[in-house]
């Protein structure tokens, strides 16, 4: 129930986010085309979600390509930084660090965490598991805090 709670009050701080600026697509398109949910959320602290690994994603050999495992990763950041910076954010630097392959069909667990926050910047890390808890990559990144006129600090 409390996790419940926390679901709903991120989707709550997007629909304020998405007057600011009505371009803004929450969840983004990426996020929707890997079968990305919302699995658990801290606040502005940690955000979790899953994405289905879909054949179609794959390379020849049926393991998932690593640019859409850097995509799930940056699906995870960027929803977090939202919450956690109360305004919207754009990726300066992203590392993955990849450990064993992603088999398809089945979902993968991303974990992200906000490591630290500056004025500008915010800093993040990631893990990726898969079905059988085995860790598959991990990653880093690093967020500029944009400056929207009429977005301010959440807290």
């Amino acid at each position: 129930m409390a996790q419940e709670n926390h679901l709903q009050e991120m989707q709550k701080e997007w629909d304020k986010f998405s007057k600011l600026v009505p371009s803004m697509k929450v969840p983004p398109p990426a996020f929707q085309e890997l079968s990305g949910e919302f699995v658990s959320y801290v606040r502005k602290k940690e955000l979790t979600c899953t994405f289905y690994i879909e054949p179609r994603f794959s390379n020849p050999m049926g393991v998932f390509q690593g640019g859409f495992l850097a995509a799930a990763f940056d699906n995870t950041f960027g929803p977090l930084c939202y919450l956690a910076a109360g305004k919207p954010t754009t990726t300066l630097e992203l590392s993955v660090s990849y450990i064993r392959m992603v088999k398809e069909n089945q979902r993968i667990r991303v974990t992200a965490r906000v490591v630290a926050r500056g004025n500008q910047h915010i800093y993040l890390e990631a893990e990726a598991f898969d079905e059988e808890e085995k860790l598959l990559a991990k990653s880093t990144t690093q967020v500029l805090i944009l400056k929207i006129p009429g977005a301010e600090k959440q807290d």
